[in-house]
């Protein structure tokens, strides 16, 4: 099949007659896909006062979707959480209950919080060792809010999960019918229904009409046998003057580190020295940007330029989000890799 081909064919999935395969074939059997539910605002409803309050659990946000043709839609709790108390201890214990239910289904749809979707996107694509396709996805308004879209989000969710393109693309993010990589989304918006883009690399898919539509080949992502995630990586944002006390406080019984510098990875003179003695020590130090979009590499020279930040060993996380760079570092450490391993080479 050309490349032209692969990237103009539409897996349909229709929601009036029965499911039909890629070719025309139709399906034998349905095709079992778990719901996984961990809270989040598609977890919410409105109490008396008009605050959001965790009431639902899988089988509640299930009864929202209208039944899709073809699917065994199985629903699963992992817990009622708000996403901002999301640890990555809580998203390894996340992979393991998908390769449990991966037993049984043959794909796993995940809802969550909006606030940290991103980063347990990212863990699952680096700690899954399955290739079955895993979708997460989450709502910005409750669901009887004016506006709800925690149900077609899941809806989608659920018609890509069901694809069979979506194998082998790592875990997938599914939310106002655009489909993005783990490892590059990232959420843009506070309260916008389309909260989440991937700054370098856009979408790689769309659902429209019932219709899935992925506009690039998978690509095998990057995967680490992620042993434990209890590595203590904090995440520093540089700033102009920022203090050399900050650095010490976040190096004071950290693994490793992260900086979203300037720019290309420009940092604060002053923070150099520290973070080559830390490096020098054995604690890995990953260089990202706090700019939107873009990779950090070296080009500029003087102290806390990109060069010297590479000649001191800081290690360049190409076009990674900080966010996505810090869960892949807790990754690679958990899995006994070299980080400098790790982060070579990246693409958007």
């Amino acid at each position: 099949m050309t490349l032209a081909m692969t990237l103009n064919k539409r897996v349909m999935v229709n929601l009036s007659s029965r499911a039909v395969s890629p070719e025309g074939a139709r399906m034998t059997s349905p095709r079992r896909i778990a719901v996984l539910a961990t809270g989040g605002t598609i977890a919410c409803t409105l109490d008396a006062q008009g605050q959001l309050v965790k009431t639902l659990r899988a089988a509640d946000l299930l009864r929202t979707v209208p039944p899709i043709e073809g699917l065994d839609v199985r629903p699963s709790d992992y817990d009622q959480l708000s996403s901002w108390n999301m640890t990555p201890a809580a998203m390894l214990e996340l992979v393991h209950r998908i390769d449990d239910l991966l037993i049984s289904c043959e794909s796993v749809v995940v809802t969550h919080g909006t606030d940290t979707l991103e980063e347990t996107a990212a863990f699952l694509s680096f700690a899954l060792r399955s290739s079955a396709p895993v979708v997460v996805t989450g709502a910005m308004r409750t669901s009887d809010e004016l506006g709800a879209d925690g149900a077609r989000n899941l809806s989608s969710a659920l018609l890509v999960a069901a694809d069979p393109d979506a194998r082998g693309r790592g875990t997938l993010v599914v939310f106002d019918d655009q489909v993005h990589r783990g490892v590059a989304v990232t959420k843009r918006h506070t309260s916008a229904a389309a909260a989440f883009c991937s700054p370098n690399s856009g979408p790689i898919g769309r659902v429209h009409d019932g219709s899935v539509t992925f506009t690039e080949l998978p690509t095998a992502p990057t995967r680490y046998e992620v042993r434990h995630a209890d590595a203590d990586v904090p995440l520093l944002l540089a700033t102009p003057g920022a203090p050399v006390r900050i650095v010490e406080a976040a190096l004071a019984g950290a693994d490793g580190l992260v900086v979203a510098g300037f720019g290309l990875g420009h940092l604060p003179p002053a923070w150099m020295e520290l973070l080559g003695e830390a490096v020098r020590s054995g604690i890995p130090v990953v260089m990202t940007t706090r700019t939107y979009a873009g990779p950090v590499y070296g080009r500029y020279a003087g102290p806390g330029g990109d060069i010297d930040a590479r000649e001191r060993g800081l290690i360049p996380a190409g076009y990674r989000t900080p966010q996505a760079a810090r869960i892949q570092l807790i990754c690679a450490l958990g899995a006994g890799q070299d980080p400098t391993d790790a982060f070579t080479p990246l693409r958007p």
